[in-house]
């Protein structure tokens, strides 16, 4: 009986052994199937917020460490400019006001009476870095988001921020004097007017269905010294209604000068909030703010999307309820300044 069941298993064993084979292989490759699946399927996208909510609790090391948001920071021009000389300016200015009126038909005030001083808070930069955006836009209060020209889902962030309570305005790249990394659209002085005014013309038009009020420069201090070409992006402003807001990255800057005889409306930055990422130094540029604004009834702050100034902001803003300050957009500041003759 045994010999009878080892026959036939002799002829069965060869085809069994290759059957096993072939559904071993089978399995290997539904497996390689399903782990290549994994490893390349396309990634879902959760559509974002109207308003992205982060947790109250600190920040971790890592989280907080990682700032780069890309080279052109480190040379930005911002920290390359004097902030004590400009910001002592901004102070120190008492208005001109018959000066202007006798060559200008608009006078932009550089101090105003109000019963509450006016702050605005322009956070430049925003779009480069995703993450370090939503956490801005995760601050619901009237600050000023200003989106760089090439940033990345420009609508789908602006129509947060604007969820989220914050003015929409565009960061143009202009021509800085230092070294730096350039934008990949960056509005230089050897161009010729109309290529100027293509290229501006560009960056605004993919700003087309997002309700932008103005500008300001991203870095720009060789750019907004030249009134001729400057003066290309000023009459495309006034052409659009749109204003310009002066990042200051130059005391010499043609800006307020180019405004006025183009009857454009104008505002400029008064303080750089985050030179340093450092937590500390934030606050105390926000208390210098407050002063700046209590002295001549409004003042423009600027800043970047960074894991202190984040931080700081946050913690600023519960403040603000116990202060005699108004926290506004900075379109308001600009309507306020600006009059005619």
């Amino acid at each position: 009986m045994a010999s009878k069941w080892q026959s036939c298993w002799n002829v069965v064993a060869p085809y069994f052994s290759a059957g096993l084979l072939a559904l071993l292989l089978l399995l290997f490759f539904v497996a390689g199937i399903f782990v290549g699946y994994l490893k390349f399927k396309p990634e879902e996208k959760a559509p974002l917020s109207a308003v992205l909510v982060l947790p109250d609790e600190e920040l971790s090391e890592e989280y907080v460490s990682e700032d780069a948001i890309g080279d052109f920071i480190l040379h930005h021009e911002y920290f390359a400019a004097d902030p004590e000389v400009l910001e002592s300016a901004a102070v120190l200015d008492e208005p001109h006001l018959e000066q202007v009126k006798n060559n200008h038909q608009r006078i932009i005030l550089n101090k105003i009476e109000t019963d509450v001083p006016l702050v605005a808070v322009v956070i430049d930069d925003m779009g480069i870095n995703q993450p370090r955006s939503k956490d801005i836009i995760s601050l619901q209060a009237p600050l000023t988001s200003s989106f760089l020209t090439y940033g990345k889902n420009l609508a789908q962030l602006a129509a947060a921020a604007k969820a989220a309570g914050h003015e929409i305005m565009i960061h143009a790249p202009m021509e800085p004097k230092v070294r730096a990394n350039l934008a990949p659209d960056t509005l230089m002085t050897d161009m010729d007017a109309a290529t100027i005014g293509n290229m501006f013309e560009n960056m605004l038009n993919r700003f087309e269905g997002i309700a932008v009020g103005g500008i300001n420069n991203h870095m720009g201090s060789k750019f907004t010294e030249d009134k001729e070409k400057l003066g290309v992006v000023m009459n495309i402003l006034k052409q659009r209604d749109m204003f310009f807001l002066d990042s200051k990255t130059t005391a010499s800057s043609k800006g307020e000068e180019l405004a006025m005889e183009d009857n454009v409306n104008y505002a400029a930055r008064d303080v750089f909030l985050d030179n340093e990422n450092d937590y500390d130094y934030i606050m105390k540029q926000l208390e210098l703010t407050e002063k700046i604004a209590q002295k001549k009834g409004f003042a423009v702050a600027i800043c970047h999307p960074k894991s202190q100034t984040y931080l700081a902001l946050k913690a600023w803003l519960k403040t603000l309820g116990s202060k005699n300050i108004e926290l506004v957009h900075v379109s308001e500041i600009v309507q306020a300044i600006n009059t005619a003759r």
